[in-house]
């Protein structure tokens, strides 16, 4: 059952990255506009759904609601290194730096505080999917000119993505009844960064529509919001069941194989050497984890 639910988390995740890139083509004000009108109607979107798979109830203990607020506080930092990073250096190498946060700080959390060590081969999987996200980035990956504000944004990516994950985790430890709470509290604090984007003028002094949609953008804006609403509810009821460490490395390895997939089928993409290698290496990750 476990592995019925995580694939489909895989799915969803990789159809919201899909739609998210449709949606940015389609959007009329731009890329920069869709990317602050996406970022403020995800968090409201999956606070609504988390809240209405919760039966429209809300009751969160003191440790969740601190969790909660850590964690927005991750979110924040992570949308806001994700954005800079990538305007200052290689998409590729954040983007590299940015998955194997999502791996190893849950590792570490789960072998050392959870004691929850995984058997020799599982951890030489784990170093197969990071080398396979080598592989996969390595297209472009130039650091030539990047300046240390690009690494510092790298490296809060790093920690933002890992302390994501593993914050899910310690309150579905502490507190396994307010799973829904928690993502409830994350993505509604990260409403109002998100709001105060949408408001902000550009340089002109001159405001813009908050949105504005044609029927295209919305009918892609509605498919990512879904998307990503229940691929958030699935995950948190998947984390009490599996291991930390193989459920963020299968999700993120598998996310990134679909991806790839959807870049050469959909968007005529070619694949070089490294990457139909890191494609395979992923593969035989998921499948050796998966055992």
């Amino acid at each position: 059952m476990s592995a019925l639910l995580i694939s489909f988390i895989i799915l969803l995740y990789s159809f919201q990255t899909l739609f998210c890139k449709q949606f940015s083509d389609a959007y009329p004000q731009g890329p920069d506009r869709a990317s602050q009108v996406f970022c403020f109607l995800e968090a409201f979107s999956i606070a609504l759904v988390t809240f209405a798979f919760n039966g429209f109830r809300f009751h969160a203990s003191l440790p969740t609601l601190l969790l909660g607020l850590l964690n927005a506080l991750m979110l924040f930092t992570y949308n806001t290194s994700l954005i800079k990073a990538s305007s200052l250096g290689s998409y590729a190498f954040m983007n590299m730096v940015l998955l194997f946060g999502g791996i190893l700080v849950p590792m570490i959390y789960s072998t050392l505080i959870l004691n929850e060590p995984l058997s020799w081969y599982k951890y030489a999987a784990v170093a197969v999917m990071l080398v396979s996200f080598v592989l996969m980035n390595l297209k472009g990956m130039s650091l030539k000119g990047s300046g240390l504000k690009y690494f510092l944004f790298c490296g809060l990516l790093f920690l933002s993505n890992g302390f994501y994950g593993t914050l899910l985790k310690i309150q579905a430890v502490v507190q396994p009844t307010e799973s829904r709470e928690m993502v409830m509290l994350t993505f509604l604090l990260m409403c109002l960064p998100a709001a105060a984007g949408l408001s902000a003028k550009k340089k002109t002094g001159k405001a813009q529509p908050v949105f504005q949609f044609n029927r295209k953008s919305a009918l892609w804006l509605a498919a990512t919001l879904m998307s990503a609403a229940l691929a958030v509810n699935l995950l948190i009821l998947v984390l009490p069941l599996v291991n930390t460490v193989i459920l963020y490395t299968v999700d993120n390895g598998g996310v990134l194989v679909l991806a790839s997939l959807y870049s050469y089928f959909i968007f005529k993409e070619k694949f070089d050497t490294a990457k139909i290698f890191g494609v395979l290496l992923a593969v035989i990750s998921i499948t050796a984890l998966s055992v």
